[in-house]
């Protein structure tokens, strides 16, 4: 019986550590924007982002370390994030007074991309 618990509390401990480990993966990390969002939000909001241009996750991440801002077009979808956020910031403040902030249409990648990396012109 003396054997058993000093095993039992080793277990126990080893699986605390490897949830913390797991759960710091899981929290996003180099986060520039949507600093206000948490950890659901913003993989909700990438979801959102991937949908809207038409590609998967390592198209702007480095699958293996998302942190990681090797990818230009990592760097390039953070500026266009900050670009939808002041486009509707504006949005939201010309209308302020004629209409609730529920109400309003605010932009996506989708009002521009509508689902592909390029975005078609109606010339």
């Amino acid at each position: 019986m003396k054997r058993i618990i000093p095993v039992i509390a080793a277990c126990f401990v080893m699986t605390v550590l490897v949830d913390a480990t797991v759960d710091a993966q899981r929290t996003p990390q180099n986060v520039q924007v949507l600093t206000d969002l948490s950890t659901r939000d913003i993989r909700e909001y990438m979801k959102s982002v991937s949908s809207g241009i038409g590609e998967k996750c390592d198209y702007c991440h480095n699958l293996k370390d998302y942190a990681s801002d090797e990818k230009e077009t990592k760097l390039i979808g953070r500026e266009f994030i900050r670009l939808v956020e002041q486009v509707n910031e504006q949005v939201t403040a010309i209308n302020s007074n004629v209409m609730k902030k529920e109400d309003l249409q605010l932009v996506t990648c989708y009002t521009c991309h509508a689902g592909e990396l390029t975005i078609i012109s109606e010339e």
